[in-house]
């Protein structure tokens, strides 16, 4: 065997030595994967990225957007495939363009970084600017070779979610807003509705934790959510929250709420929900309408009235005793806010005045052998059962039973002025909306309709809680009560010379049940109402809880935030209005300026005015108490006669008609009809001749 077979054999062994070690590795492998779980490392593999959904928006009674989705983009450079030869030949416009239109660096800054970027050997692929608007995205497909895409250009934009509200805070609180702990308001409500169906993207990896996306058939669009119509007008709850926000201050409270809500469907129209903070601000942070459960107070009355009137115990006429406004129950005092001022007044009159004593008198007295009797009245007028309303809210009412737990001697009396219970402002709201509409308790309700590309797809109706939570017979007793409060009781200083406003004040002790000996008492300002009065259409509750400063009533805190924000919506709403009384046009024929027969015949025959003509061209009228003379007047024969005719009275636009076609040049003064005219009634006058006429 020559050395050269030898060499040539060694290598050939070599060879075959080499591909067994390798398939040796390769068996190893498979069974350490099969028999031992081992993973395969994919970690770089091209995978699927969920894309998320945008949104459905939120949206006023009148189309305005409460809530939008508005996405943002975090945009990157891959500089990888970005051409050397284009880079160099348009490095400069590039940083131009990115300068203006970020303006957080300069040009030359600018340009200092793409060229460090693309001379990177590692990561070519970089972040140039996080949340941009989808405007700023489209500027920036615009600038030289960025706008050759993503495979030559680089530019790859990556959508991230973002939720604006272009009306700031206002509403806030209904709005809601969806977050990982404790997400409120309508963005919670409907999350399922709001939410579309999310897609996907496939991305590369190319460096520890940059993904870059990629072109693929699997790539799916996301879906967009439906929208929500909400029931909220934002010129209402504009006033709303500015004018609770002004009381606030005004009196140093601790928090407020309003709400609005239109009478026959339920709808809530604003709704208001503020705290004072510490630094003096005031924010909408919690849903006190909703979801704050306290004693009603002096609105509560109202359902008392209507419980003894229904069972026929008493009417509002008959007469009850005050004490001078102060009687006790067992061992505990009740007392009037003021003390001495009648000792025997009618029922109707105690309402009106908010006694306490009168109208915890007439309760105890005729219930107080069989509370249940009371109780069961305020159960079927929906007081004791909790509203289950669109938005989550707590339930924490409180009514009390008789015999049961805390019920005492002094529930009953105490129970019948607002005290012992916790209800919420939206509650007695919806008590008085009944009552405003006959007797039919509907449910407030936010929103109308769910729409998909601005058509409906599901539309919300009214619906009815209760059909008649009293008869008739007591709604009307009742209603010249309520009238009676705004008209001379304790809102009498919210009375309207435009339209009438009927409600109830309510001022409430707040610590009654907890306050310390020696501690100051912290109270509720209230007022529920509803206008116009005699046609109700909307109604309101205004709830101003522990003012400190310039008085703490109903009437005087609570009642003038109702005032300005019903006089808001009169104004702004025709269908409140009063109808004007029908005028007779023709009671009194208008005078008729003197000129052209057919124009005049033309315009009082549209008013079907009773006319006597002429067939001649120009007339004079005269005006009698049932018909109008149209006279002939011969001013044409006077100018073909070359002297001039009579014009006073005649329209201006008759009069140049007339002289112009004789050549006359009419220089006019003012305006409406002639009163002077410088060429005299019978002058002669020649073709081009300058006229002079003064008008009024």
């Amino acid at each position: 065997m020559t050395k050269k077979t030898k060499d040539i054999n060694f290598r050939i062994i070599g060879l075959y030595l080499f591909v067994v070690l390798i398939a040796v590795g390769v068996v190893v492998k498979i069974v350490k994967v099969q028999q031992f779980s081992t993973a395969i490392n994919t970690s770089s593999q091209p995978r699927y990225f969920t894309v998320e959904a945008p949104r459905g928006n939120i949206i006023a009674d009148d189309g305005s957007l409460l809530a939008i989705s508005m996405p943002l983009y975090n945009v990157f450079l891959d500089m990888s495939v970005i051409d050397n030869v284009l880079f160099e030949k348009h490095v400069v416009e590039i940083s131009d363009g990115l300068s203006n239109l970020f303006e957080d660096k300069n040009a030359g800054e600018y340009e200092q970084f793409l060229r460090v970027s693309k001379k990177e050997k590692k990561n070519k692929y970089i972040l140039l600017q996080n949340k941009v608007t989808h405007n700023k995205l489209n500027a920036l497909k615009k600038i030289p070779i960025l706008k050759l895409g993503q495979n030559k250009g680089g530019l790859i934009a990556e959508q991230r979610p973002n939720r604006e509200k272009p009306f700031g805070l206002l509403a806030q609180r209904t709005v809601g807003v969806l977050r990982g702990v404790n997400p409120v308001g309508i963005e919670r409500a409907f999350n399922q509705t709001l939410s579309g169906v999310d897609g996907k993207h496939l991305k590369r990896k190319i460096a520890k934790d940059i993904w870059v996306p990629q072109n693929d058939e699997g790539n799916k669009l996301p879906r967009a959510g439906n929208d929500v119509i909400t029931t909220i007008n934002t010129d209402m709850q504009d006033v709303a929250e500015m004018t609770l926000e002004n009381t606030l201050l005004k009196h140093d409270a601790d928090w407020g709420c309003v709400v609005l809500m239109e009478v026959k469907t339920g709808q809530v129209k604003a709704i208001a929900n503020l705290k004072k903070q510490q630094d003096g601000s005031v924010r909408e942070n919690f849903n006190y309408a909703m979801a704050e459960h306290v004693s009603p107070g002096s609105t509560f009355k109202l359902a008392s009235v209507i419980a003894g009137l229904e069972d026929g115990f008493f009417k509002t006429e008959d007469s009850v005793r005050t004490y001078g406004g102060e009687f006790t129950f067992y061992d505990r005092v009740m007392k009037d806010s003021q003390l001495g001022l009648y000792d025997k007044i009618t029922i109707k009159e105690a309402f009106i005045k908010s006694s306490n004593v009168g109208i915890s008198r007439i309760i105890f007295d005729h219930y107080k052998s069989n509370p249940t009797a009371f109780t069961d009245r305020i159960y079927k007028m929906e007081l004791s059962i909790p509203l289950e309303l669109e938005l989550p809210f707590p339930n924490n009412l409180k009514s009390p039973t008789p015999n049961k737990g805390s019920w005492s001697g002094v529930t009953l009396p105490w129970m019948s002025i607002g005290y012992e219970m916790q209800l919420t402002p939206i509650h007695m709201l919806t008590f008085y909306n009944a009552i405003a509409n006959q007797g039919k308790m509907v449910k407030p309700i936010f929103t109308s309709a769910i729409s998909r590309d601005g058509k409906a797809i599901e539309e919300r109706t009214t619906e009815v809680i209760n059909p008649a939570i009293c008869s008739k017979a007591t709604i009307d007793a009742v209603m010249p009560l309520l009238i009676g409060v705004v008209e001379d009781g304790t809102a009498k200083n919210i009375k309207s010379g435009n339209y009438l406003i009927a409600g109830k004040t309510g001022t409430t002790v707040i610590n009654f049940n907890n306050r310390a000996e020696g501690e100051e008492k912290e109270y509720q300002a209230s007022f529920i109402g509803f206008f116009p009065a005699d046609n109700p259409k909307y109604s309101c509750i205004v709830v101003v809880n522990n003012p400190k400063k310039n008085g703490h009533y109903g009437g005087l805190i609570a009642a003038p935030i109702f005032k300005e924000l019903a006089d808001k919506v009169y104004a702004s709403d025709m269908s409140i209005h009063k109808a004007l009384q029908q005028i007779d046009i023709l009671a009194s024929l208008p005078k008729v300026k003197q000129g052209s027969v057919a124009e005049t015949n033309k315009v009082l025959n549209e008013f079907e005015i009773n006319t006597i003509s002429t067939d001649e061209l120009w007339m004079v009228s005269k005006t009698t108490k049932d018909k109008v003379f149209l006279e002939v007047r011969k001013v044409e024969k006077d100018l073909q006669n070359g002297t001039m005719p009579d014009l006073i009275g005649m329209g201006i636009q008759d009069a140049i008609y007339l002289l112009e076609t004789y050549g006359l040049i009419i220089e006019s003064i003012g305006c409406g009809a002639v009163v002077q005219q410088s060429i005299s009634k019978g002058e002669s006058f020649k073709k081009g001749a300058i006229i002079k006429l003064e008008l009024a």
